[in-house]
């Protein structure tokens, strides 16, 4: 058991838009529609595979194969009759969803000329959602600037996409250059800032920004923020694929010999489930799972067969430092200090003094060579500060919220 005298508990805290897939309440995200075939003129984003993630240029319609779960050709989702709208970061990027059941797919129209991001979902007919996608509206190609690092000791090298999944740039001077954030583990985004904005001076961490997010009237919906609960579980997240599962030390209500309280469970080693599964993202298997956010093709980025990090490759003394628009390039490859959502309340996390954040990998590690004492494996991720110029493979809670970004399979 780990003593903490530092931490107050705190019960379980979401972030939450509970979506439903009905259009009847103006606050949610919109849609619930089905229609009795896809149209003619659709591009099939699920031609050469199905992912939680499709990347789709703005302008047209689309359609992706709403069956089976990520990138699963055996796992259903259940038995959609709808597709909903969970939420847009920008007005009339989606200006229309439906679910065409007799081949088990769903329709998306996206407006000319607006990028952005989008969670869509299949609905059943009791109205929760069986799964949700993520459609990341951008005028990319992956393919036509990816980076492979240097072969390391092992021989091992890995394909990078030059930005974060979710953004719509990789140009430095802009907030789109920061991408989705993502829980160690889940496959659904929640928004990161569109500005920074100190909003407490003693605790300079504590930003808004929070980017507005809006449903298919394209009227503003909540800020993405708290609603009290226990710890979630993979039915729930699910079912809720807006809710930002916090976690924080789970105490026993009784003290040791100094005083201090005993914790029962380190939130750091804990998913937002409140169990452990290192192989959510890959990290033990070292193949996509069904919850990977990335698109066909590619995977989060894990640790080779001999535990070597991905982002080894990044070197200090090669990199250059911006600090106007806080981040590193090296390689030609931008890494924005994005901020965070933090694991205890999904609010937005960035310093202004030594803005920082984190991109996730999907194998987990350890938090100290004491193994006897801290047994249990962290969310591991590269760690960027630009005030201190840090830039380090580095250990957190699995319920904080950090930035992707994936390799090639």
């Amino acid at each position: 058991m780990i003593r903490k005298s530092y931490f107050k508990f705190a019960a379980l805290l979401s972030m939450c838009i509970t979506a439903a897939c009905s259009d009847d309440d103006p606050g949610k995200g919109g849609g619930g529609k089905s229609e009795v075939k896809v149209p003619e003129n659709a591009v099939d984003l699920s031609a050469a595979g199905t992912a939680n993630c499709y990347i789709v240029k703005p302008g047209g319609t689309v359609v992706f194969d709403a069956q089976y779960k990520g990138n699963s050709t055996t796992e259903s989702i259940g038995d959609p009759v709808t597709a909903e709208l969970v939420w847009q970061d920008a007005k009339n990027l989606i200006q229309d969803i439906y679910y065409v059941s007799k081949e088990k797919k769903i329709v998306a129209v996206t407006a000319p000329g607006t990028s952005g991001n989008a969670v869509v979902a299949a609905c059943g007919a009791d109205g929760e959602i069986l799964w949700s996608w993520h459609l990341w509206i951008a005028d990319y190609d992956p393919a036509a600037s990816l980076y492979t690092t240097p072969a390391n000791a092992s021989g091992t090298t890995w394909t990078f996409m030059d930005r974060n999944v979710g953004a719509t740039t990789n140009a430095p001077d802009s907030f789109d250059c920061h991408g989705m954030i993502y829980q160690w583990g889940r496959k659904d985004p929640f928004t990161s800032a569109g500005t920074f904005t100190i909003i407490n001076e003693d605790y300079s961490y504590q930003v808004d920004g929070e980017r507005p997010i809006y449903n298919i009237l394209n009227e503003e919906l909540p800020k993405m923020r708290t609603r009290a609960e226990y710890h979630g579980t993979i039915a729930k997240s699910l079912r809720n694929p807006a809710v930002f599962y916090a976690m924080t030390y789970n105490f026993t209500g009784e003290t040791d010999e100094y005083g201090q309280e005993i914790v029962l469970n380190d939130y750091r080693t804990k998913d937002w489930t409140d169990v452990s599964n290192d192989d959510y993202w890959g990290g033990v298997s070292g193949k996509k799972t069904i919850y990977d956010p990335c698109p066909v093709g590619y995977k989060v980025p894990t640790c080779d067969k001999d535990g070597n990090t991905p982002y080894a490759w990044l070197v200090y003394a090669d990199m250059t430092w911006d600090d106007t628009n806080h981040g590193a390039t090296q390689n030609g490859q931008w890494f924005p200090a994005a901020g965070t959502r933090v694991y205890a309340s999904g609010g937005l996390d960035h310093q202004e003094l030594n803005p920082y954040g984190g991109m996730w990998i999907g194998t987990a590690g350890k938090a100290s060579a004491n193994i006897e004492e801290y047994p249990e494996l962290y969310g591991q991720y590269m760690f960027i500060v630009n005030g201190k110029r840090t830039f380090k493979v580095s250990k957190d809670a699995r319920s904080q919220g950090m930035s992707m970004r994936c390799v090639k399979e």
